[in-house]
């Protein structure tokens, strides 16, 4: 969350009045969002996912064991605990990755406008697939763990 604050701030003292967000193949600008729109959507946008995130993290523990939305149910049901644990884990992994998301989205769109009227805008062609690349391994991280059998307790 610190981390999110300390990036929005920087990337918000060192825009413009109008920000670039959109960029043509070659590299030109052909789409402009004012700075304290963008402040504004990306403190929303932190905030409505770290808030419905949360709520889940603590609503899922109510869910009834029969309902368990959960591969092997009946041997996650018994060791509850331990499903809880994870679940709650994820849920702050996922929070936490679209946080990272957001920083290194906000980054680039800070060094991509520090770039404006310079020659072709590059290097930052990686920021899509690594970005998707964080929120396949997250999202997937959970059912994957729940496919095998809950650790013994002792």
């Amino acid at each position: 969350m610190l981390g999110f604050a300390a990036m929005l701030a920087s990337a918000y003292s060192s825009f413009e009045q109008t920000v670039a967000v959109g960029f043509t193949p070659d590299g030109r600008p052909d789409q402009f969002m004012e700075r304290n729109t963008l402040f504004y959507l990306c403190v929303a946008i932190f905030l409505i996912n770290n808030t419905l995130v949360s709520l889940l993290a603590k609503l899922f523990p109510r869910v009834p064991d029969a309902a368990l939305p959960v591969p092997n149910q009946a041997a996650w049901a018994e060791h509850r605990a331990q499903l809880n644990e994870l679940t709650k884990n994820w849920f702050y992994a996922l929070m936490a990755t679209v946080n990272t998301v957001m920083i290194l989205a906000l980054w680039v769109l800070s060094q991509l406008n520090k770039q404006l009227g310079a020659e072709p805008l590059t290097g930052f062609g990686w920021l899509l697939p690594v970005s998707v690349l964080l929120i396949a391994i997250a999202i997937i991280a959970l059912p994957v763990r729940l496919l095998f059998k809950p650790d013994r307790e002792d």
